[in-house]
């Protein structure tokens, strides 16, 4: 599959993702889940997720992070909300050692270094 291809093929699927906040000493922070619908795969390797309040949750498309999601309910920890038959799920470990990086993370996903 070419690169087009994924980015038509990967358009309009849901997504579930989870993340995994870790401090320097490897403890964990906080976990992180949130899910939405592709709207594209930028051309630098961002997937960018429409959520249901219309934001956009955006994380590089990493293929090792990736898997085909089993059909069913999907029961987000913090909001109880459930996500029926995600196409993939999306899980990351995130190092960070500040809680403003994190809270920026959980809003918007990957910020690239120049923005």
């Amino acid at each position: 599959m070419t690169y087009e291809q994924l980015q038509e093929y990967l358009k309009g699927k849901v997504f579930l993702i989870g993340l995994t906040f870790i401090d320097k000493e490897g403890e964990l922070i906080e976990q992180y889940q949130t899910h939405g619908i592709v709207s594209e795969l930028t051309n630098d390797g961002l997937i960018r997720l429409k959520r249901k309040d219309e934001t956009i949750f955006q994380m590089p498309y990493y293929k090792e992070n990736i898997k085909k999601a089993e059909k069913g309910e999907y029961k987000l920890r913090a909001t109880k909300e459930i996500v029926i038959d995600p196409d993939f799920l999306m899980t990351w470990e995130i190092n960070t050692n500040s809680n403003d990086n994190l809270e920026k993370t959980k809003i918007y996903g990957y910020i690239p270094p120049n923005e």
